[in-house]
């Protein structure tokens, strides 16, 4: 009975050095900052297709709204084109007009007409020639304009029948075609912001000529901005992607922003080059993307700023 206490009274004390090992623990978890810089996407814009600028819409340092132009292409050719190509596909779509099909059986009749008189002299030289009364040469001439007036008759009798069948779907499809890519082009011809942001550097004048996918502008996203920063290993299995986190900024005291865990990354770091403290520079860390909600639009890339990570212990001491 002694024994069996003894024990109790052991696995009792062990217990406890367990338990208040993990109070210990969780009394060192505690919230920890950490420094990093405000980054933003950024976005080179640029034609696919060349040409010479013909205006300028925007100036650096310009806030731009999604759809906004920023320069233009010369355009003057491809315009003429998509005119030329879109009056096309509207007469096809519109069919050919009567009086064009009462002119082309007009012609097939006559020609018609002509051919059969011309295939009677035809054979009326043949029998000549039998005779002997005229030459060689005079039935091969009266052979060889009925053979050039049947093939006028064929013709004359396709165009006829094709105006008379209206355009083909498969023409009109054609044209249609050619016509949207004469617009994609047009389109690409002026260069737009593709969402909200600011004009950073302009790299073109009016007058330069581009050679394709040459770089027009270069953009910052200003509603894509971010802060990385570098945690050590102990933290990785307390924090996760889409975990809210508070940013505070030294510029603007007094206000916390909201940020969300959006990369963490997957190959550990020993030195990355904007470490904030010695003791990191010692240990393993890893990086983590935030993105930050920028509301209101006080935010700006380059300012220095502080990630709170909640209940995460110190960063462990060389």
């Amino acid at each position: 009975m002694k024994i069996l206490t003894g024990i109790w009274v052991g696995l009792a004390a062990m217990g406890l050095g367990f338990l208040s090992g993990c109070a210990r623990e969780a009394s060192k978890a505690r919230h920890q900052t950490v420094s990093g810089t405000i980054e933003t996407d950024e976005v080179r814009v640029a034609s696919r297709y060349g040409g010479r600028v013909a205006s300028l819409h925007a100036r650096e340092g310009d806030t731009l709204k999604a759809g906004q132009v920023i320069a233009e292409l010369e355009a003057a050719e491809l315009s003429a084109r998509r005119e030329h190509t879109a009056a096309l596909l509207a007469e096809g779509e519109a069919g050919p007009r009567r009086e064009e099909i009462e002119a082309a059986r007009h012609d097939w009749e006559s020609l018609t007409a002509e051919l059969e008189f011309v295939r009677a002299d035809e054979q009326r030289v043949q029998d000549l020639f039998a005779q002997r009364a005229v030459s060689e040469t005079e039935r091969d001439r009266a052979a060889s304009r009925a053979r050039a007036l049947t093939k006028s008759v064929a013709a004359a009798k396709s165009r006829y029948e094709l105006l008379l069948a209206g355009t083909r779907p498969e023409r009109l499809a054609q044209v249609r075609a050619q016509l949207a890519e004469i617009e994609t082009q047009l389109r690409e011809l002026r260069i737009v912001a593709p969402s909200d942001c600011v004009l950073e550097v302009l790299q073109v004048k009016v007058g330069d000529v581009l050679a394709p996918n040459r770089g027009v502008a270069t953009l910052l996203l200003t509603g894509h901005l971010w802060v990385r920063v570098f945690v050590p290993e102990t933290w990785l299995g307390r924090i996760r992607l889409g975990q809210p986190l508070a940013v505070r900024v030294a510029s603007l005291p007094g206000q916390e922003f909201e940020g969300t865990i959006e990369q963490i990354s997957r190959a550990a770091e020993f030195t990355p080059r904007n470490v904030q403290t010695v003791e990191e520079r010692a240990k393993q860390v890893f990086g983590v993307k935030v993105r930050l909600k920028n509301e209101p639009d006080v935010l700006r890339a380059g300012m220095s700023a502080d990630v709170i990570f909640p209940d995460v212990p110190p960063p462990p001491k060389p």
